[in-house]
């Protein structure tokens, strides 16, 4: 049997927590990672809208390059689109394929059970088909609302701790005197 230590981990380094004690961890590790980059606020959030953005949006692997790409274009903060380009990822992917299929399924008018026995029956590459645009229309819709919420949230993040820093670098500051 080997021992664990403090973190989680045994002698070897291999990691036994649960997968999403896991994801919280890493998630909390990017969300401070943003905080703490030296930008504006506004350069910042930018930026991980726009990795928000490229995360959502089917970009098949190029979400990274692309978020780096527009993040050089929109002269936003290239480590925080590449840090909102984290939010997809095999614990959310599901989450966002569902809600984007059935979002547009509520905008085009179309079944989502259908729409699934139609892909089921028929084969991923035969159903897709009339699925994809279903897809594709919610998928738009969810992509606008991450990314418009992932600017506020994550501005308001930073300007929250910078804050935060600041009142405890003065409080100390007068502790001194």
């Amino acid at each position: 049997m080997e021992n664990q230590n403090s973190n989680g981990k045994t002698r070897n380094g291999v990691d036994k927590k649960h997968p999403f004690v896991r994801f919280k961890r890493k998630a909390r590790l990017t969300y401070l990672r943003i905080l703490r980059i030296d930008d504006p606020p506004e350069r910042i959030a930018r930026g991980a809208a726009i990795g928000v953005a490229m995360g959502v949006l089917p970009t098949f692997g190029l979400g990274i390059i692309l978020s780096l790409a527009f993040a050089f274009v929109l002269k936003a903060n290239k480590a925080a689109s590449v840090l909102g380009s984290f939010i997809m990822n095999p614990l959310t992917s599901p989450f966002f394929w569902t809600a984007s299929l059935l979002t547009g399924s509520l905008l085009t008018g179309n079944d989502y059970s259908t729409i699934y026995a139609k892909v089921k029956e028929n084969g991923f590459l035969t159903g897709a088909g009339e699925a994809s645009i279903v897809f594709m229309a919610g998928n738009i819709v969810i992509s606008t609302v991450t990314t418009v919420a992932s600017y506020y949230i994550v501005r308001n993040a930073v300007v929250r701790h910078r804050w935060k820093k600041e009142t405890k670098r003065l409080k100390k500051l007068a502790g001194m005197k």
